[in-house]
């Protein structure tokens, strides 16, 4: 039996005229699958360990642990699949030990109807960076939920998220960055499209917390709005503890304007192959980021699916 599940809560409720503190998902736990689970500690290594998730019945659940010792770079690629009427939850758990580089590429093919809630916690140690790049080009609704602790000192983060959302599909992004060790660094980049009836709202918290001094956070968003009926909430926070840090947000929300759209005409293009040009932005951009050839293309072909 199917009940509400709270995901994706904000540290600062804040927001409840909007609705937007957490989000809620119908969830059958009782018959929730355990998909097996991976463990990878593999480093030092020019190729890319890749990780095909797909789901295996209404109900699934897949773990991965991901661990770089000291001083060594890791890429891991993870490409989930969900098939229409499913739900599936890949959650990632990630340990950065001092000096250690971790690049997480989460990919997402999904069909209608369908859920997907990718869920990722990391913990940097010393001096350790964290990467993400999360591409969300498919079908199904889309739950997303990144904490990452910047435990020791000069670790960092770098986030890059891209998004289409079309027809009735929901899109809800949670992100929490804790700034706990001195001269600590995020960098948060949003981009999307939306169009039909799409929804998407995104929370984006740095917390920048006591002791964590000249610690420095950044985040930005940039949506394209492409239809009457597409709903967009952007809830950008900053939490500040400490006197001696940086912290920036800011977003960008609308729709194509008169004198982009005169450009694109003025060249022969139509307002709806220019919208479907501005939509693709986003997803490229991440596709060529990748750093890989074959989940670049994959993810192109994804794209010319969806459009």
């Amino acid at each position: 039996m199917t009940q509400e599940r709270v995901i994706n809560r904000m540290p600062s409720v804040t927001w409840n005229f909007l609705r937007a503190n957490d989000a809620k998902i119908q969830w059958d736990e009782e018959n929730t699958k355990a998909l097996t689970a991976e463990n990878i500690t593999a480093g030092n290594t020019a190729e890319p360990v890749k990780i095909d998730i797909n789901n295996e019945g209404s109900f699934c659940r897949k773990i991965v642990n991901i661990e770089a010792a000291e001083g060594q770079t890791v890429t891991v690629i993870e490409n989930m699949s969900v098939a229409a009427s499913c739900n599936m939850e890949v959650k990632t758990q990630i340990k950065g030990r001092k000096d250690s580089v971790i690049r997480l590429i989460q990919v997402q093919k999904t069909e209608e109807d369908s859920l997907l809630f990718v869920d990722v916690q990391c913990d940097l140690e010393e001096s350790a960076r964290f990467e993400t790049v999360q591409v969300f080009p498919g079908k199904g609704d889309i739950y997303l939920n990144n904490q990452v602790e910047l435990t020791g000192d000069d670790s960092s983060y770098r986030s890059d998220i891209g998004y289409l959302g079309q027809k009735t599909q929901n899109i809800d992004i949670n992100l929490v960055v804790n700034h706990w060790g001195k001269r600590t660094e995020c960098q948060i980049q949003a981009d999307g499209a939306l169009k039909d009836s799409a929804k998407k709202t995104f929370r984006g918290t740095i917390d920048l917390k006591h002791g964590g001094t000249d610690a420095v956070g950044d985040e930005k968003e940039t949506v394209l709005m492409l239809g009457e009926d597409v709903a967009n909430i952007t809830i950008p926070i900053i939490l500040c503890a400490e006197e001696c840090v940086q912290g920036n947000h800011g977003a960008t929300i609308g729709e194509l304007d008169d004198e982009t759209l005169f450009y694109f005409e003025s060249r022969g293009i139509s307002r709806e192959t220019a919208e479907k040009l501005m939509s693709r932005a986003a997803i490229e951009r991440l596709a060529r980021l990748t750093g890989d050839e074959e989940t670049e293309k994959a993810i192109l072909e994804d794209l010319e699916e969806v459009l």
